[in-house]
């Protein structure tokens, strides 16, 4: 079925192929600034952005993305959840308020308590917005320091949460892969030939909302398990990387 699906996405004139990469072109790694893309992953895109529109949509800090994706020319960069584009500058056209500079301030003192004398926890902080990252905890701690972010900072009036895997991340500003696949489409399509469908991989919960804002002509592509709204999936990244290849090909 997805074979089916990817020839007819590529037999179109301009499309766009967004992809996340932490667990979809890279593997899942306990240090998250040693990920980078398989060699074949790497390949395909190399081959992919001669002919297609191609972007990184993820929820790291643009240039963060940038250091570890190492990408090709030409692949556009959406970061910090839809918050940062390397098309529209570092805030993706936005910037704080004097009132979200402070929030964001408050954010990170909060997350700083929480994780305090806590092992294989810590804090990230980003322009929009504050990370509490638990991977390399122990379960007791991750599932303890999660609720109390949660259950905190969280809720305060103003906060943009998002729960991803063994992430909480805590925005002054809204936050979503959607809108920033959405404004990418639309800025692709007023500078030049519209964009006629759009391709959007992704592993994560955080990856949900991209899959909502696709349209019929769309194609939406989960990797791993868990429930979601794509309608087609993939196992791995060694199996998007099989795609790409298969799109470079295609659109050749």
């Amino acid at each position: 079925m997805l074979d089916g699906a990817l020839a007819r996405f590529a037999a179109r004139g301009r499309v766009l192929v967004a992809l996340d990469f932490d667990g979809v072109l890279s593997p899942i790694v306990d240090d998250p600034s040693a990920a980078r893309p398989t060699p074949e992953a790497a390949a395909a895109l190399a081959r992919l952005v001669a002919t297609t529109d191609v972007a990184l949509v993820s929820g790291r800090d643009i240039d963060d993305l940038r250091a570890c994706a190492s990408p090709p020319d030409g692949v556009v960069l959406v970061g910090g959840h839809g918050t940062q584009s390397s098309l529209e500058g570092a805030a993706g056209g936005q910037a704080l308020t004097p009132e979200q500079s402070d929030l964001l301030q408050r954010l990170g003192s909060a997350l700083d308590e929480i994780v305090d004398g806590v092992d294989g926890v810590h804090v990230e902080r980003k322009p929009m917005s504050v990370v509490l990252h638990t991977r390399r905890a122990s379960r007791p701690d991750a599932a303890r320091t999660t609720e109390l972010a949660l259950a905190g900072p969280a809720t305060w009036d103003g906060v943009h949460a998002l729960r991803g895997k063994e992430v909480v991340e805590l925005g002054a500003v809204a936050l979503g892969k959607g809108g920033g696949i959405v404004r990418l489409r639309e800025r692709l399509s007023g500078a030049g030939a519209p964009v006629e469908a759009l391709l959007f991989a992704g592993d994560d919960v955080t990856d949900e909302d991209g899959f909502a804002v696709l349209g019929p002509d769309d194609v939406g592509v989960k990797v791993g398990d868990g429930e979601t709204r794509a309608g087609f999936r993939v196992d791995s990244p060694t199996e998007v990387a099989a795609m790409l290849a298969l799109l470079a090909d295609l659109r050749s």
